[in-house]
């Protein structure tokens, strides 16, 4: 077989899981301004309809794009919130038939650059347009969109078929062991990374101060997500919770939830 030519270099530090028949997780290490390691995860589903839906957050290497194109077509292109937009571009160069989905922000940005990929905008979240993917899923995907309330304009997905919730920066479950699991750099520093954890103060506090800038549009989406149907969670920061992940969910949101803070 031919090389395939990607846009970034080979990882050695990246690893790729199957969970399941339907989804594939690529991660690796990241560190938040080159200090705290957080990890990196992208996330392709594979849906019943034929084709991937994709939230592209780590370079585009060669691995990762033979794996991909060895699964169904990508058409869906999915930012999370406004952080994980670094490498969208090269994944939209590489799935020319793929749809993007934005927060209205990065389309903002997106149009103030002339960006071509703009022309492949499916739907803008933050306009309160309600889920893009009841329809073109079938509702095997469904999202809530916490766009403002929330620091980044994160958006939450559910996975309905195996009950899996996927989200960015709404809930760490550090440290990233599966995503430094190949580097030799340090996974962890002191009281962020344990503190950074579901259900923790720290974690409570950092949502309800830092991030949260609007806590009746925060509780909204949060009890939004808490009315899922889910088991596991795979965060972009830290390990998959592969089970007990509407507890996890829960007792990190419960200031939200509950107004037990």
């Amino acid at each position: 077989m031919a090389p395939i030519n990607a846009p970034a270099p080979s990882n050695p530090s990246l690893v790729i899981r199957k969970i399941g028949s339907a989804i594939t997780i690529f991660s690796v290490p990241f560190a938040r301004g080159n200090v705290i390691p957080f990890g990196g995860r992208s996330t392709a589903v594979v849906l019943k309809n034929g084709s991937t839906w994709l939230i592209p957050s780590h370079p585009l290497d060669a691995e990762t794009l033979t794996v991909l194109k060895e699964l169904p077509p990508v058409k869906f292109l999915v930012a999370p919130d406004l952080e994980h937009t670094l490498y969208l571009k090269q994944y939209a160069a590489a799935f020319p038939e793929a749809k993007l989905y934005l927060p209205s922000t990065v389309a903002k940005k997106y149009a103030d650059e002339g960006a071509t990929e703009l022309q492949r905008l499916a739907f803008t979240f933050g306009d309160g347009g309600g889920d893009p993917f009841v329809e073109s899923t079938g509702g095997e995907i469904k999202s809530a969109d916490f766009g403002k309330a929330f620091v980044n304009e994160d958006i939450a997905f559910l996975h309905v078929p195996t009950k899996t919730l996927i989200e960015a920066d709404l809930l760490f479950n550090l440290p990233p062991t599966e995503q430094y699991s190949k580097s030799t750099l340090r996974s962890s520093v002191p009281i962020f990374t344990s503190g950074m954890i579901p259900g923790a103060k720290f974690h409570q506090r950092f949502l309800w101060y830092l991030a949260g800038k609007d806590r009746v549009g925060m509780t909204a989406s949060a009890k939004v997500v808490a009315s899922w149907d889910f088991d596991r969670i795979i965060p972009c920061h830290g390990d998959v919770i592969e089970t007990g992940g509407k507890s996890a969910w829960n007792s990190t949101y419960d200031w939200f939830l509950n107004g037990s803070n």
